[in-house]
């Protein structure tokens, strides 16, 4: 175990100075005390009387520094960042903070609430050390790491268990250069990063390991996976490395990379370790898993797009195509690289023609590894691909048996077209809906009705199968749940999640090409605040980037489609829909998509049209 502040005369400061500031107040001027005058000392008085009160000073000895210490001994650095961090939640506080020194500056990403722009500070290597939720840019001199700096916390504030000082006045820096370096401690072989969690909390530290697990939504913008290292070899879910969504992608860490982390700090969050990179500088990766083929899709009639599991470095892979080789006759003459993608230029394709596209093992991801097996991936030659919008949705039919109508603007063919639920994560603890659909044509206005837990007797009572060349293929007096009127395709996911949810439709390129944001809640009042899980906002903010979903006439909250503004932006009453699929439902009330909830009925929902055009449509 780590030395922490455990001597009688730390503690004995900290209970005196707390009631001590709280009794006398802030300085005006927002200057720190002078802890010399205005600090409460231990005089002889005070130390008669503390023994005439206490238990008997015959107890057995224990070594730490007496009471009795220098009446007029003030706190260090690391003491008063003790006291603030012991501080009671609350504002019209005057904690100073005296020649701390700023460690990390932390940008603000996701939700300003539980994300913010801020600074950590520390004095001693074994810390303790504090987070700063005031953004470095509003202060005067802005600091940066090294910076020696004081000031006076006037509030503090507890998010997920960890204490931060969410105002400060009298802020001032007293030197510059400090070596951050030998301030953080290496934590590797640690073994009591969980189990001592609140004694590292904010602490910048050197770190290496490998990550044990996949990714999932941590919050809005992150994603975190579970992680071991020398000391914690088990992976676990209070052990995690938690950074940006586009950080993660841009270095491109995936589960079995090794990683490195150079001064950045710890982030508790309730009985979470969080191991955090915030920018490319934070992270050094080495050991990840080779690279693979993962997919391919005809672009054009003269292009293919070949996806692999990572980011392609782009001087691996040659201008002329020579690395990318197909069957049936179709040549490449040119390739082009955007992160996991290489575009490939072919000569002219057979629509519908099945291909084989095969890549040589000279192409390598970012960190020089050459590729793996499979290498190789199928294709359909280019058709002209349909435009398809969602149309209709219930969540909460029992058992389950949920729907999803899609409804066909322009004609043309769907092989690869896929409808998501919040990110479509698929794991031991996660299951969230990720349909593809295969290849088969559709005609302007016809309809799709996508069944879920298309498994289940109850669900699907007649064992019924996808129909891809007729509406009429398997007719409903036998197959009780299908609709005579549209296409009905069946998936194996168990069912929607009715409360918040992100509803998904992507084209066979792989963009998001429709999208509606549903919640159980009634009215946006900020009486009941959302919680909205982590993967709903993150899918929210993806279709925001796309452009399909939006505020009412246009634009995005500040902080994105987040909790409150996530409710107040989507269609509401998800759970108030009939819990069967004869009664009501989400739907579109029009022809239109300005890709806002006023495409949608209001709450509680309509009787369903399902395998129809809604009220308010017509026929394109």
């Amino acid at each position: 175990m780590r030395p922490r502040f455990t001597s009688i005369l730390t503690s004995a400061v900290a209970v005196l100075l707390v009631s001590g500031l709280a009794a006398c107040g802030g300085d005006d001027s927002g200057t720190p005390n002078d802890a010399r005058v205005d600090a409460p000392r231990i005089d002889a008085a005070e130390a008669d009387a503390a023994e005439t009160d206490a238990p008997a000073i015959d107890a057995p000895s224990i070594d730490a520094p007496s009471i009795d210490a220098p009446t007029d001994a003030t706190p260090t650095s690391s003491e008063w960042i003790q006291i603030a961090r012991a501080a009671t939640p609350g504002s019209g506080l005057s904690l100073p903070i005296m020649g701390a020194t700023v460690t990390y500056l932390k940008p603000q990403i996701g939700t300003p609430a539980n994300d913010p722009a801020g600074f950590t500070i520390q004095a001693s290597q074994t810390g303790p050390a504090l987070m700063i939720a005031v953004d470095p840019a509003t202060l005067t001199p802005v600091p940066v790491v090294g910076d020696t700096v004081s000031f006076t916390i006037t509030t503090m504030a507890s998010v997920g268990s960890q204490p931060r000082a969410t105002a400060i006045t009298g802020f001032a820096r007293s030197a510059q250069g400090a070596n951050v370096g030998a301030l953080a401690q290496s934590v590797t072989a640690a073994t009591d990063l969980v189990t001592a969690l609140d004694s590292y909390d904010s602490e910048i530290v050197d770190v290496s390991g490998v990550v044990a697990g996949a990714f999932n939504a941590a919050g809005s913008s992150f994603e975190a996976a579970q992680v071991t290292t020398t000391g914690i070899g088990v992976a676990s879910a209070n052990f995690l490395l938690r950074i940006p969504v586009s950080l993660k992608n841009s270095v491109d860490v995936a589960q079995g990379c090794t990683f490195a982390l150079d001064n950045t700090p710890i982030h508790r969050f309730t009985t979470q370790a969080q191991l955090t990179a915030f920018t490319a500088a934070d992270i050094v990766l080495s050991g990840c898993p080779a690279p693979t083929v993962m997919s391919a899709v005809a672009l054009t009639p003269t292009s293919v797009r070949i996806t692999f599991t990572r980011n392609v470095l782009a001087s691996s892979v040659l201008a002329n195509g020579t690395q990318f080789t197909f069957d049936n006759g179709l040549t490449a003459s040119a390739a082009t690289v955007s992160g996991r993608d290489v575009t490939v230029t072919t000569s002219a394709q057979v629509g519908g023609t099945t291909y084989v596209a095969t890549v040589a093992n000279t192409v390598t991801d970012l960190l020089g590894t050459t590729l793996g097996t499979p290498n190789t991936a199928t294709f359909n030659g280019f058709v002209t691909p349909a435009v398809v919008r969602i149309n209709e949705v219930n969540a909460n039919i029992a058992s389950g048996c949920d729907l999803i109508e899609l409804r066909v603007i322009s004609a043309g063919n769907m092989a690869g077209y896929k409808v998501q639920e919040r990110t479509g994560v698929n794991n031991a603890s996660i299951t969230e809906l990720n349909f593809n659909f295969t290849n088969f044509n559709v005609q302007t206005n016809d309809i799709v009705v996508l069944h879920i837990n298309g498994t289940s007797g109850t669900c699907n009572p007649g064992a019924a199968v996808n129909e891809t060349t007729s509406i009429t293929g398997q007719l409903a007096a036998t197959f009780t749940r299908n609709y005579d009127t549209a296409y009905d395709w069946y998936a194996s996911d168990s069912g929607l999640t009715a409360t918040d949810n992100v509803i998904t439709l992507y084209d066979a390129t792989g963009a998001i090409i429709d999208a509606v944001l549903i919640d159980d809640d009634v009215l946006p009042t900020v009486a009941t605040p959302s919680n909205v899980a982590a993967n709903s906002e993150t899918q929210a903010a993806a279709c925001a980037t796309a452009n399909q979903w939006r505020m009412v006439g246009g634009g995005v909250p500040a902080g994105g489609f987040v909790d409150e503004d996530f409710r107040i932006h989507s269609v509401r009453n998800s759970i108030m829909t009939s819990t069967n699929n004869t009664g009501v439902t989400i739907q579109r009330i029009d022809n239109t998509d300005d890709n806002d909830m006023a495409d949608w009925n209001a709450s509680p929902g309509v009787m369903n049209s399902w395998g129809l055009i809604n009220a308010g449509q017509v026929a394109f």
